[in-house]
């Protein structure tokens, strides 16, 4: 595995310390009372990947139909595990539990989305490096957000500073596991486009069910409209950088293309000529 995936994953593990830098009171509360328009900043980012995954799955399947029911299958792949664990997401809501009992079931459900993510970061490094960068932005802006609220969570269950940083921590580091399924999973053939499949189907169910803003509370007009604008600032800041990275490695990667159209040139002559 390229050194790059290590590197996102060690970015995803340090993002479960973020939580540390809300252990001030005044800096918790808004922090806290700011969080659903992260939310939803963070859908829009999420959005744009989901799209990139899904047209990876065109291009590697015979039709449209068949990458059609891939993602379909993949999101509700998602959506059965959501609702088997309905801990995995919950951004700090008003359903949060304060009991260590339900902090446990969080971390339970953490620990296995940390490992989804491990294969959904493996599958998109594996088919380029555009879409593994773009897919780790994306996660560690959406793990951003789950590992305050886990932090918050933590704390009311009555675990000191120390030891709900350690929590996250050590959950956190499940996302290894994650990675060393997918890399080993890759080696099945055929395999890839599922696991493209279920990682679109996985961003599009996250989107949906868990990010977009649809609590009574936000459907006033104006905090809606709010809503909808961090969404779209998402996707803009989100596509702005998967277009960056796409031309920085057009550029960079000019050289190699060619010295490969050279090299496969070099070996029809040889077959032709052995012939």
């Amino acid at each position: 595995m390229g050194i790059e995936i290590w590197l996102a994953v060690a970015g995803l593990m340090l993002v479960s310390l973020s939580g540390v830098l809300f252990v001030q009171k005044t800096i918790r509360g808004v922090v806290e009372n700011r969080l659903p328009f992260l939310v939803s900043f963070s859908a829009g980012v999420f959005l744009v990947t989901a799209g990139a995954l899904t047209l990876e799955v065109f291009e590697q399947v015979s039709s449209v139909w068949m990458g059609v029911l891939l993602v379909v299958g993949g999101y509700l792949l998602a959506t059965l595990g959501g609702f088997i664990m309905p801990e995995v997401h919950h951004h700090h809501d008003e359903s949060c539990g304060e009991s260590k009992s339900s902090a446990k079931k969080l971390m339970i459900g953490d620990a296995l989305h940390n490992i989804g993510d491990g294969v959904v970061l493996v599958t998109a490094f594996t088919v380029s490096p555009i879409l593994g960068v773009a897919t780790a932005v994306s996660l560690a802006v959406h793990e951003t957000l789950q590992e305050i609220a886990e932090f918050f969570v933590l704390r009311q269950a009555g675990y000191s500073t120390k030891q709900a940083l350690l929590l996250n921590f050590s959950i956190s580091s499940t996302v290894i596991i994650g990675v060393l399924i997918g890399y080993f999973a890759l080696d099945i053939p055929n395999l890839e486009v599922v696991l493209l499949a279920v990682s679109a189907g996985f961003f599009l169910q996250v989107v949906v069910h868990d990010l977009l803003p649809k609590r009574a509370k936000y459907e006033e007009e104006k905090e809606f409209g709010l809503h909808v604008l961090l969404v779209l600032v998402g996707v803009l800041i989100m596509a702005l950088v998967s277009t960056a990275l796409g031309e920085s490695h057009s550029h960079g990667g000019d050289v190699h293309d060619d010295e490969r159209d050279e090299y496969l040139l070099e070996i029809e002559t040889n077959h032709n000529q052995d012939h």
